[in-house]
């Protein structure tokens, strides 16, 4: 169902042709009470930012509605010369360097991990694929941070020069630069630079401004029946008629829970196939 049919349909039922900027009303008040009321894996994102050292600081996106997971990973980039067929590399400098960390660019082999390092010197777990030049790329392990509020941040590490490994994270509050966005602290502040990738549940673009979305086009009984209730309230309406409307909403936002909060959050390896009772 794309946005004019669900104009359409919204219309006929409620037998009232409303103000586009009213129905565009009663849609978008639908979308925020169905998106807040389930999270289906059609609605995540995942986005990547970087923490820099002793900065304990992460902005969110413009587009945030919750968390799913955060996580951080050492990323650092320098020079390297290596010769084809060797196990070993010669980089300009060795910070945030660690035995174990994945490495890639020019000439490096597949796969290639640290082995050890020796001042400049890194030998790697394979052979070089050809000649290494220019930049190398060394990523260590993903680290999923804790979720904590930020009285715990605050007690847990109250010296912003004590740099090390981040361990938690929390929601810190607006953004300095604007006031309608979020920023994430993390703790302890960041002894080196990392790299985050954040998965998380987002408020996609409406059906009034995209025409069509994931939840019109596969949920469409929700997003109807979400609708005609706003207009139902917005005229004063039928007691009887809403308390239909509402009744097959709540059938709907059932069924929508069931995919997004149950099937998709299961599989019949681990859990077993869903079985109905039988007297």
């Amino acid at each position: 169902m794309n946005y004019t049919q669900l104009v359409t349909e919204v219309s006929n039922y409620c037998e009232n042709s409303f103000p586009t900027d009213d129905m565009n009303t009663f849609i978008r008040q639908a979308e925020q009470r169905i998106y807040n009321s389930a999270q289906p894996a059609n609605l995540r994102k995942n986005v990547t930012g970087i923490l820099t050292t002793a900065n304990k600081y992460l902005q969110c996106p413009s587009d945030f509605l919750s968390v799913y997971s955060l996580a951080v990973y050492p990323y650092n980039t320098t020079t390297a010369t290596g010769t084809a067929g060797q196990r070993t590399i010669v980089v300009a400098s060795t910070t945030g360097i660690a035995v174990g960390q994945q490495v890639t660019g020019t000439g490096i082999g597949t796969n290639a991990q640290v082995r050890s390092i020796a001042s400049t010197t890194i030998t790697l777990t394979v052979a070089n694929s050809g000649t290494v030049s220019g930049s190398v790329v060394f990523q260590g392990d993903y680290l999923y941070l804790l979720n904590k509020d930020v009285n715990f941040i605050r007690e847990a590490y109250p010296l912003s020069a004590q740099l090390s490994e981040p361990k938690h994270y929390a929601i810190f509050g607006p953004r300095s630069d604007d006031v309608n966005e979020l920023t994430f602290i993390v703790g302890p502040t960041p002894a080196a630079a990392y790299n985050a990738e954040l998965h998380y549940n987002y408020y996609p673009e409406s059906i009034v401004t995209a025409g069509t979305t994931w939840l019109g086009d596969n949920f469409d009984s929700v997003l109807l029946y979400g609708t005609i209730c706003e207009a139902l309230v917005y005229m004063k309406g039928d007691q009887g008629m809403f308390q239909i409307a509402n009744e097959r909403y709540v059938q709907a936002i059932a069924l929508y829970k069931n995919l997004a909060d149950g099937k998709q959050r299961a599989d019949a390896y681990r859990d077993g196939q869903v079985r109905a009772v039988v007297s």
